[in-house]
């Protein structure tokens, strides 16, 4: 039996994910106050593989580490 329950809360996980992957590098420095030292029309998961971090909250917080 399938427990479309459990499928649509998937799917949506996944879709939230995908839509916050495709922020652009700008917008997060705009709203952060930042600077990321990319480019402003990359893409959040860009950034995020290139540095190794799995979220934008170790993104931010790594961010932080370096001006300090």
């Amino acid at each position: 039996m399938v427990d479309y329950n459990l499928c649509y809360h998937t799917l949506m996980s996944d879709l939230i994910h995908k839509k916050r992957g495709d922020t652009l590098v700008k917008t997060i420095e705009k709203k952060y106050g930042i600077d990321l030292k990319y480019r402003s029309d990359a893409k959040l998961h860009t950034v995020l593989r290139k540095e190794g971090l799995p979220s934008l909250s170790k993104l931010l917080k790594m961010t932080q580490k370096r001006s300090s």
